[in-house]
């Protein structure tokens, strides 16, 4: 058939249009929580906001089998007397896998902003695995089309594919989410890599629908149309056993020889995204850590900052979340709760944190931040007296904070 009559006649084209401004607002959304500046996060992205074109695909694969059917050119016997039922197969496909790839340099460019500018390059593994996710869906769908030749069978592959891509991720046992691929956006934090099984899980299972359909294309006979079913069980029992381990989180520990460190009155590391800040993180770590061990704080002996564009707060806050306590302790009414953002409003403006910016995060009408001015009127001892005390809260069910100034030091309970 010739070209123009193939992208006339082609659902993929026509909705490849609405299918990337979809994706292209789908990505702008500002709750859409992506580390700033890190390639390896941005990229990890693209499967989730490609469920929509995997959903087209899909659906177009399904009509693309269904109109050849209903032509009576071919059958599900024999095909023709020239060219094989999967011949024919991938000549109807051949527009919506090129719209895919179109569709996969779209989606490079939705998560683009997230890393414009940011040391490194796109990893190329998801790029192949959405590739492939948009390559399988087109040619699982046709084969569906192609079993159930009824026009129901087009809005039904759409709906169960994006339902397939999206409800995953809302249910539990965790390690569900991991066999469509679209958990990879659970990636990545600075100290954090795309790890590979994340990666085979889903391509395994891709793997195990590619192998569907081409029985199913191929197939001369009921049974052999039954004997399609067999690559999905074996791609379930390879790709199951490889996620339950995983969990939620695709991630694994980056090498930390990618660090870059410098060394002061405390040891500042920082990731190449973040190399660009280096001057400014470095001054308010340091001027941080000696505030806070002029107030006799241990500060901590090595900082590396979440973020890649930090503000003098964003440093603070995390410099001083590494003097807080990591975990707490197991009690039933546990008292020390109500020291927790006391202890850490007095740690960020002993560091130097600008105090509107501490007050507006608490919250609390100005409660928190009113207690803390009292304690600041304290002499820098008692001050310290008081932060020792109610720390001490955190990390103990018997001892109960002692939050206003001047209460009797004996906290325990």
């Amino acid at each position: 058939m010739p070209w123009l009559s193939l992208l006339r006649m082609s659902p993929a084209a026509w909705g490849a249009i609405p299918a990337c401004a979809w994706m292209w607002y789908f990505a702008q959304q500002p709750d859409f929580h992506v580390t700033e500046g890190y390639w390896e996060a941005a990229i990890a992205q693209t499967t989730l906001i490609g469920m929509i074109p995997a959903s087209l695909c899909a659906a177009t694969g399904t009509w693309e089998a269904i109109r050849l059917k209903r032509s009576g050119l071919v059958d599900n016997g024999g095909g023709t007397s020239a060219r094989s039922c999967l011949t024919v197969a991938l000549a109807q496909l051949r527009i919506t896998w090129y719209v895919s790839a179109l569709f996969v340099l779209w989606t490079l460019i939705c998560v683009t902003r997230w890393a414009s500018g940011a040391p490194g390059l796109p990893d190329l593994r998801v790029v192949a695995l959405l590739s492939l996710m948009l390559f399988t869906y087109a040619l699982a769908g046709y084969a569906i089309g192609w079993l159930f030749p009824g026009l129901l069978a087009v809005p039904a592959t759409a709906v169960v594919t994006y339902l397939w891509l999206a409800y995953p991720a809302a249910l539990e046992p965790l390690w569900l989410r991991q066999l469509n691929g679209t958990n990879l956006s659970e990636c990545c934090a600075y100290d954090q890599n795309l790890a590979s099984r994340p990666l085979i899980v889903p391509a395994v299972v891709l793997l195990g629908l590619i192998g569907f359909a081409l029985l199913a294309i191929t197939a001369r006979s009921r049974r052999g149309r039954l004997m399609s079913i067999l690559p999905l069980t074996a791609a379930a029992a390879i790709a199951i056993p490889l996620a339950i381990p995983l969990g939620l989180s695709p991630s694994e520990k980056r090498d930390t020889s990618a660090l870059r460190c410098t060394d002061g009155d405390i040891r500042v590391c920082l990731w190449p995204e973040q190399s660009n800040q280096a001057g400014r993180i470095q001054t308010w770590a340091r001027e941080g850590a000696a505030r806070l061990s002029g107030a006799g704080v241990t500060p901590p002996a090595a900082y590396t900052p979440a973020l890649s564009r930090p503000s003098k707060a964003d440093v603070l806050r995390s410099l001083v979340s590494m003097v807080m306590p990591a975990t707490f302790p197991r009690c039933d009414n546990w008292a020390g709760r109500s020291a927790y953002f006391p202890v850490g409003a007095w740690l960020e403006l002993t560091a130097g944190a600008p105090r509107a910016e501490v007050a507006k995060r608490m919250g609390d009408g100005g409660k928190t931040i009113a207690l803390i001015d009292r304690v600041r009127t304290l002499p820098a001892k008692d001050q310290l007296n008081w932060y020792q005390t109610n720390r001490s809260a955190l990390t103990d069910c018997d001892r109960r904070p002692q939050l206003e100034p001047g209460t009797p030091k004996d906290g325990t309970s």
